[in-house]
């Protein structure tokens, strides 16, 4: 059974903490927000760094590079910004344009850190040169708004997915859909890619988890009780799911012995699910750290939480 404890709360946003990532030590932590700031956090100490500002609207998407020097984020007026993290201060800026047009919703970092992937209400997935905040490719087939995107761990493909209520597999290089995941709800609201490489997870407002294999073949479903799943984090193992949404908790998940619905399991006995209770309003985002020690969660409750 996975036990984590909230050892740190972060507080000084002024809005629903909508996105968040760690880089790859674990040791940096940065949070956007419908505040329209980003923050930077020294992860093991709860320690604010930096506020940078320059997002002329809400963060909804964010991301930072595997080194954590440097920042991507998605507002709700079109701009992909990059922020220089070392430095607390906004770096190269790309506006709309020929950029997306609307609200960019989910930014990805590529796990060795050459490239950036965004997606956004026009539909449209996007790779970025994050060196020079120039925009290199599209990728577009999406039928409705693209909401999360996610890159496969060895850097050649990734998943985005939205409101058109599908997962879609790409071939980033090449910019070409490899596959197209029906997962069965209206919309989907996150999406993850196991750090082995061979499962994709999609969660939406259906109360499942979703499970498929990498070219979209479907592996299984799993109920969860939680009415709306917003945010998804594989374990570095990839045996484990950590999700958040509409009732508030932190639930980590275990994917290999799934057998009892909610209202049936008991810790006592092994429940392949535990709990973990400190945000007061809906859970918008999670990452997982590297060596499986930490936890983040950002909330509207205004808060981001370090579990450990």
């Amino acid at each position: 059974m996975t036990n984590f404890t909230c050892k740190h709360t972060l507080r000084g946003h002024r809005g629903v903490v909508n996105a968040l990532s760690l880089s790859h030590d674990g040791k940096m932590l940065v949070t956007g927000s419908k505040d329209g700031k980003v923050r930077a956090w020294d992860a093991a100490t709860g320690k604010l760094l930096h506020t940078l500002e320059g997002s002329k609207s809400p963060i909804v998407g964010l991301a930072i590079s595997p080194d954590g020097k440097l920042a991507a984020s998605g507002n709700t007026t079109n701009q992909v910004l990059f922020w220089d993290i070392a430095a607390g201060k906004e770096g190269a800026k790309y506006t709309g344009g020929t950029g997306h047009h609307g609200t960019v919703n989910g930014i990805a970092f590529a796990h060795d850190g050459s490239f950036v992937l965004s997606v956004g209400d026009d539909r449209k997935v996007m790779r970025w040169d994050p060196a020079k905040a120039k925009q290199r490719a599209v990728m577009n087939k999406h039928e409705a708004p693209a909401l999360c995107v996610a890159i496969s761990p060895d850097n050649k493909r990734c998943v985005s997915a939205g409101s058109d209520g599908t997962a879609r597999v790409w071939d980033i290089e090449k910019a070409e859909q490899l596959a197209v995941i029906k997962a069965g709800i209206s919309s989907v609201l996150a999406v993850a890619w196991s750090p082995d490489g061979k499962t994709i997870a999609t969660v939406g407002n259906d109360e499942n988890i979703r499970l498929w294999q990498a070219d979209g073949a479907p592996i299984k479903v799993i109920p969860t009780g939680v009415q709306a799943i917003n945010a998804i984090a594989f374990s570095p193992d990839s045996k484990r799911l950590a999700l958040g949404g509409t009732d508030n908790h932190l639930f980590v998940w275990d994917l290999e012995n799934p057998q009892l619905p909610p209202s049936l399991t008991d810790p006592s006995k092994g429940d392949q699910r535990t709990k973990f209770a400190g945000h007061t309003n809906h859970i918008h985002a999670i990452a997982w750290s590297k060596d499986g020690k930490q936890v983040v969660t950002g909330s509207k409750d205004e808060t981001a939480r370090v579990w450990v």
